[in-house]
């Protein structure tokens, strides 16, 4: 897959705080909810920690389904590589941060492709990383 052109301005961009601490969990929690990005919360095993109802609407998916996919479910297989390239250039990079263009399964079957910004979110002594995506094309929410 191809990565979204270097140094382009994106809303995901301009919301994220790269490695920068954030003071609890729950401040990161309502940056999560209150984002209107399609944002996920993964923790150091890369387990899905939290998501917020944005993701919903992008994969068509109630919120107890989402919470009960597995990963693999979600990610065009595919694009596997991309994905775990980025999660390490975010893991590993000075600044946190990295980009990534891919494409997600919705629960209709089809796949939305949609670019990413991966973030290192530090809180206390624990890393995670914060995923949002935002859609290459708009799509319609599912009700």
């Amino acid at each position: 897959m191809r990565d979204p052109v270097a140094g382009q301005s994106s809303e995901p961009a301009r919301r994220a705080h790269s490695t920068a601490p954030v003071p609890d969990l729950s401040t990161l929690y309502y940056r999560v909810v209150r984002s209107s990005l399609a944002t996920t919360i993964h923790d150091e095993t890369g387990a899905l920690a939290l998501f917020n109802a944005a993701c919903s609407g992008l994969l068509g998916y109630d919120a107890a389904e989402l919470a009960s996919l597995p990963s693999a479910g979600i990610l065009h297989p595919h694009d596997a590589p991309e994905l775990a390239a980025a999660t390490g250039r975010a893991t590993h990079s000075p600044d946190g941060m990295s980009r990534a263009r891919v494409r997600l399964m919705r629960k209709d079957h089809s796949a939305v492709e949609v670019d990413l910004l991966l973030t290192r979110v530090l809180v206390g002594r624990r890393r995670y990383l914060m995923v949002e995506s935002t859609p290459v094309v708009p799509v319609a929410s599912v009700a």
